[in-house]
């Protein structure tokens, strides 16, 4: 006699790391509706980008690093609603601020700004995600990368 049994694999995240967002021990969660495809780190923010082309951050907000305006901190993945229409592909995390890329080529920006890292041409912080100035039109951005105060895309063919 064979037993089958269905187990549904659904990606989940795990966070974990000592901060008022996190436990030093692995803590799981899922998303409902949307699986996640990729996540990045930074100071006490995350970034999760879903299968849909959504993004959905949490964590500290003290610069506005996390999009969703005003609110000192987010406990759990909150919708960033200014990038809904758009499919984010790509997301970076510094230390207290997030770039991302969307599947148009489009950058944005949020967050701490002191040292010029949005690339926005000035050094103030952003609350919501800016626009940059388009900065590379002969190939696709494949990767972003996002330092303390920095910032930095790799483009190329896919």
């Amino acid at each position: 006699m064979i037993n089958y049994q269905y187990v549904e694999l659904k990606p989940s995240i795990f966070t974990f790391g000592k901060s008022s967002f996190a436990d030093n021990v692995p803590s799981k969660f899922w998303l409902k509706n949307d699986y996640p495809v990729h996540i990045c780190c930074g100071g006490e923010h995350t970034a999760v980008i879903t299968e849909n082309g959504k993004l959905l951050m949490f964590g500290d907000n003290t610069w506005g690093q996390l999009g969703l305006g005003s609110k000192p901190a987010v406990s759990k993945p909150a919708t960033v609603k200014s990038l809904r229409s758009e499919k984010v592909k790509l997301a970076a995390c510094g230390k207290d601020h997030t770039i991302v890329c969307t599947s148009k080529g489009s950058v944005y920006g949020v967050g701490s700004n002191q040292e010029g890292q949005l690339g926005l041409g000035h050094c103030s912080n952003a609350a919501s995600f800016h626009l940059l100035p388009p900065f590379c039109s002969h190939a696709p951005i494949k990767m972003l990368s996002a330092g303390y105060n920095t910032s930095a895309a790799l483009t190329g063919s896919v």
